[in-house]
């Protein structure tokens, strides 16, 4: 029989789910008490929130969240680093920096990028992924180089029409002196 406390847990865990752009789970079994306060203000200091859960209140609220092969990565005792924001590799990212600092008593299990359930095999790439203000001022340069470009261009062609002009104007003056 449920108790009203795990009830809530379970609604609190679904509606984190359901909010967070990712989230990455971790077996955290051998970390100490030093260790994983450590942790956790590392997450904290990066805008994200980690959580210890147990795992089987949070695969009931994976279920219910409706995130489909989250509920199979829950297996024991589970820390979860959850982001809010727009940069969903962050928590990637600093998952997998706490996974080498921390080795081998921190170990990846798996993890959700924007809906989309990430085996654990595979968050080692998604952590090498460029943050969301490294694809803007990609995006930013790509743009801005064909304007830069053409502004060259443009300014190349009126210096030339000036010297097209000015040896013209050498002409008529030319043909004014010889007339």
């Amino acid at each position: 029989m449920p108790t009203q406390a795990k009830i809530d847990e379970v609604a609190r865990l679904k509606e984190k789910f359901e909010s967070a752009v990712s989230l990455v789970l971790a077996d955290y079994r051998g970390v100490n008490a030093n260790e994983m306060v450590e942790l956790r203000e590392k997450f904290t200091r990066q805008g994200l929130e980690y959580r210890v859960v147990k795992d089987t209140l949070a695969r009931i609220a994976a279920e219910q969240a409706g995130i489909e092969g989250l509920s199979e990565l829950f297996e024991g005792p589970i820390g979860i680093a959850l982001a809010y924001d727009d940069d969903p590799a962050i928590a990637f990212k600093l998952s997998d920096e706490c996974r080498k600092t921390y080795s081998p008593n921190y170990t990846l299990k798996g993890g959700v990028f924007e809906g989309v359930v990430v085996p654990e095999g595979q968050v080692a790439k998604y952590a090498t992924l460029p943050s969301r203000e490294e694809l803007l001022t990609k995006l930013a340069y790509l743009l801005a180089s064909p304007m830069r470009m053409m502004a060259f261009m443009l300014q190349a062609k009126i210096r030339e029409m000036a010297i097209v002009l000015n040896e013209y104007r050498k002409q008529r003056e030319d043909q004014k002196e010889e007339a």
